[in-house]
């Protein structure tokens, strides 16, 4: 018997007296017995020539009932062997365990891979965790918490993972050790090769060591061990380097399966205080002043751009605010530039009849679209708005004169209807409406008031030229706003109609005689009127300034000529940085010093609209008068409506007028800087397939962990596995001593024994 082969033989120890024929040896283990002296030796000392104890190495398993002789005696060798304290002395090994794969694998740790199992079911919720987390961040944050999210799940996964195949490894490793231990020429593998795979036994530096090894060592190919291991453990090999790509790969994967994505959020917490161009310098007033007298002349019918710019100015930009319209027009660029303005500087670049109008004012300049969207901000600031509701003109018959004996049409306003106007606006009444109308200022040449007209009751009158003009217009400033709060106008607009270009139209008034049309036909000309009260006031309001886009008008905040805190129970305004301290900077809207500007500004409205007549003469329709009353085409005229003229003259006043209001003053704003926030959302399909794959890859190193050739039972890497191997003789060197002094420094000894081959001894 070759004593090496059996696994136990080192372990199994006899009494040392035990030696000559079968008679003195039992003599001498009854004395043993009742002596009990701790005198040993190993087997391979003990037994010589066929003097080996007789018994069946079966019977080192623990058995349901201890061995006996045939005679029923307890005193055989087998009984006190199992007796023997230094045989086993924490009890007889365990028999291999059993599990559906025992014939070709080894048996699963259940521990490590319940333990796999768990901690793929709870990656997705622990991840889960961490995107609670990372939502509504800064997007450093959020990439942040979800790396460390995703490297923690990667790196337990990856540790159990790991775990899990370092045994597919040790096996591969011990399996090449046998292989070239049976090699007949030089067999055995050099000490310092086996510590490169033993050193780290998780590193994909070791599992290609192990490929080059078994590729270089002719005793690891298949065809030289056949005869004994068909098991294909390069495969193994590669399985296990897969294994470690995956670990390694883990938190890269999950990182990407989760999808962050940004957005911008407003805040009105923090802000700081700039100037913009909002308001006119006295530059521009003193220009506007000089102009007013071109605008009041009825001659040139003035306009402060040509018809081919008018496309370039602000549009209209609308909110509700307690029931009512607010008209204003949209912030430029410009405004917000450094260097620029607004519309109302009253240059000859913005009134001169050409089209090379102030480049600066019209361009629109963005930013480069490639450099990546940028954060924009809130600014909070006052601006001028309008107000305007409209109401008919009772009564035609009275208060619309069509056509006096000098060729005038007078049109007069009851204090009824401006009572109606104010109540409307939640206005008091203003004193100064309470004086009646004097007819001396309204009546031309020597044409008499209508004998039904209660003058008493007539707040206004106006005459207009029997011009052929279709729609004529008339504006009377009132003394509401003097305080510098805005104005307070009473718009007046006259339809005179031919009616044979409105068959639908409907008039309350028609003129006595008949006038003959382009045609020579007789017709006549129907009346209809509208008051109207508008009015300019300052409103704080809110634009966002984009850096990629022309800015946006967001909402109105109050009613009020200077920016103030808008504190609630749940938000507190608070200054980022010092408070501007230039004086130049205004900080509320005024318009005390802003007459010439408003009169400018809003004749040059009226203009506008005045300039979109049909002829001259014959009251034809213009698109102008169409759209007053919702019709559609040339003869589409149906009646005034007062909703619609008051939207009309909105539309134009907040065109032609307000952008006027800003030159190039200074004006204060709030700046509230946007908040770039990120939000993160898992891939749900992508992980579930992510954490199915580490499960199926740990499974599989955990199932099937392949049995050492030759019935060798299993070995790993730990110290346990290597006392077994040296003090069991598993693994033997070419010498059969090493000169290794105690005191050796690491190095010498890798030196001195690195090229030792070990060969594993079946």
């Amino acid at each position: 018997m070759d004593v090496s082969s059996n696994a136990y033989q080192s372990t199994f120890i006899i009494p040392a007296e035990q030696h000559g024929n079968n008679e003195d040896r039992a003599n001498k283990q009854n004395s043993w017995r009742k002596t009990k002296r701790p005198l040993y030796l190993s087997l391979s000392v003990a037994v010589h020539d066929d003097s080996q104890p007789d018994f069946d190495p079966e019977r080192l398993y623990p058995l349901k009932k201890l061995p006996t002789s045939a005679s029923g005696s307890d005193d055989s060798f087998s009984k006190s062997a199992y007796n023997s304290p230094s045989l086993f002395p924490n009890g007889l090994p365990k028999p291999p365990r059993k599990h559906p794969f025992a014939k070709d694998f080894e048996a699963p740790n259940w521990k490590l891979v319940l333990m796999h199992i768990l901690l793929c079911l709870i990656a997705y919720p622990i991840s889960q965790i961490f995107m609670v987390f990372a939502r509504g961040k800064t997007l450093f944050w959020t990439r942040l918490l979800v790396g460390a999210g995703c490297g923690f799940i990667g790196f337990i996964l990856g540790l159990s993972l790991l775990r899990l195949g370092r045994s597919i490894f040790e096996a591969c490793t011990w399996a090449t050790v046998i292989h070239l231990s049976r090699v007949t020429d030089g067999p055995g593998v050099k000490l310092k090769d086996l510590a490169v795979h033993t050193d780290d036994s998780t590193s994909s530096w070791s599992a290609l060591r192990l490929l080059w090894d078994r590729h270089t060592y002719s005793g690891a190919a298949r065809d030289v061990r056949r005869n004994y291991d068909r098991r294909p453990w390069t495969l193994y090999v590669l399985f296990f380097l897969v294994l470690i790509g995956t670990t390694a790969s883990l938190p890269f994967i999950l990182g990407r399966i989760v999808r962050i994505e940004t957005y911008v959020r407003y805040q009105v917490e923090s802000y700081t205080e700039v100037a913009i161009k909002g308001d006119v310098s006295d530059v521009d007033i003193a220009r506007a002043n000089s102009m007013t007298g071109a605008f009041e002349s009825f001659i040139f019918t003035w306009t402060l751009s040509p018809f081919s710019t008018h496309g370039g100015l602000p549009p209209v930009v609308t909110f509700e605010h307690e029931g009512d319209t607010v008209y204003f027009s949209e912030t430029i660029l410009s405004q917000l530039l450094p260097g620029g303005s607004g519309f109302g500087t009253f240059d000859d670049n913005s009134t001169a009849a050409s089209t090379d109008v102030n480049p600066t004012i019209n361009s629109i300049k963005v930013s480069d679209p490639t450099a990546g969207v940028e954060p924009g901000s809130i600014l909070r600031y006052p601006k001028w708005g309008i107000r305007i509701k409209c109401a008919t003109v009772p009564d035609g018959d009275v208060n619309i004169v069509p056509r006096s004996l000098n060729g005038f049409t007078y049109l007069f306003t009851p204090r009824s209807v401006l009572r109606t106007l104010f109540d409307s606006f939640e206005m008091d009444f203003l004193a100064e409406l309470n004086a009646s109308v004097n007819m001396t200022d309204v009546l031309q040449l020597n044409d008499t008031a209508p004998p039904k007209l209660i003058i008493d009751d007539t707040v206004f009158g106006v005459a207009f030229y029997d011009n052929g003009v279709a729609h004529s217009l008339k504006s009377i400033p009132l003394n509401g706003m003097a305080d510098g709060k805005g104005w307070i106008t009473l718009e007046s607009v006259l339809i005179r109609l031919n009616t044979s270009y409105a068959p639908e139209g409907k008039f309350p008034v028609l003129s006595e005689s008949s006038v003959p049309d382009v045609n020579g036909t007789a017709t006549h000309i129907g009346y209809d009127a509208a008051i109207c009260l508008e009015l300019y006031e300052p409103w704080v309001v809110e634009v966002y300034n984009s850096s990629v886009s022309v800015p946006s008008s967001l909402r109105i905040v109050e009613k009020a000529a200077s920016i103030s805190d808008m504190n609630t129970d749940r938000l507190t305004e608070k200054i980022d940085g010092p408070r501007l301290s230039d004086s130049n900077v205004k900080r509320q809207l005024n318009s005390t010093n802003l007459v010439g500007v408003y009169t400018s500004a809003h004749q040059n409205s009226v203009n506008q609209i005045l300039k979109d007549n049909g002829r001259d003469s014959f009251y034809v329709p213009s698109p102008t008068i169409v759209s007053f009353s919702g019709g559609i085409g040339p003869l589409g005229y149906t009646q005034l409506s007062t909703e619609l003229f008051a939207k009309a003259r909105a539309l134009a006043d907040s065109s032609n007028v307000l952008p006027y209001f800003v030159g190039t003053g200074d004006s204060l704003a709030r700046r509230y800087s946007d908040r770039v926030l990120s939000s993160a959302e898992i891939e749900h399909v992508l992980m579930a397939i992510a954490l199915a794959v580490v499960l199926i890859l740990g499974l599989t190193a955990a199932l099937f962990v392949p049995k050492l050739p030759l019935g060798t039972p299993r070995r790993g890497f730990e110290i346990y596995s290597w006392l077994a191997a040296f003090y069991a003789d598993e693994l033997v060197s070419e010498k059969p001593t090493v000169g290794i002094g105690r005191k050796m420094d690491l190095d010498d000894i890798v030196d001195h024994v690195g090229n030792l081959k070990f060969k594993y001894v079946s």
